[in-house]
């Protein structure tokens, strides 16, 4: 149901455009948001000096390659001490997951649609919105 159009709706000429309601989320495709602003969830699976094994959640068929760009990247960081840009692995021209099969165990509880990406969604239309 639509609501009747306000005087600010017909001053705007907003009067005749119905209310359009947010569609749900049905893909990742164009957004990469989850992947932006969080830091580098990668960031546990890096080799600490004087730990004899890897973190727990560190695939054990993680490749060699991206230990060592790991391990380059972070050089002793923690998660959190990490730049809060966007994670390592997120890649910007694809606005995916370079190595998606391998991702860290937040990555893989974040609920494509849930109220987490549906928050962050909501941010960047009104961040965008002019």
């Amino acid at each position: 149901m639509l609501d009747s159009p306000t005087n600010d709706d017909v001053s705007n000429g907003l009067a005749d455009r119905p209310e359009l309601s947010i569609l749900p989320v049905e893909t990742c495709d164009g957004c990469g948001l989850c992947c932006q602003g969080i830091g580098s969830p990668v960031a546990i699976y890096a080799s600490r000096p004087g730990l004899p094994d890897p973190h727990p959640s560190r695939p054990p068929d993680l490749p060699a390659e991206l230990i060592r760009e790991i391990n380059d990247h972070f050089s002793g960081l923690f998660r959190g001490q990490e730049p809060q840009d966007a994670c390592l692995w997120f890649d910007r021209a694809t606005l995916r997951c370079r190595h998606y099969e391998y991702r860290p165990p937040i990555c893989r509880e974040y609920q494509l649609g849930g109220s987490e990406c549906q928050r962050r969604r909501a941010e960047e239309r009104a961040r965008t919105d002019c």
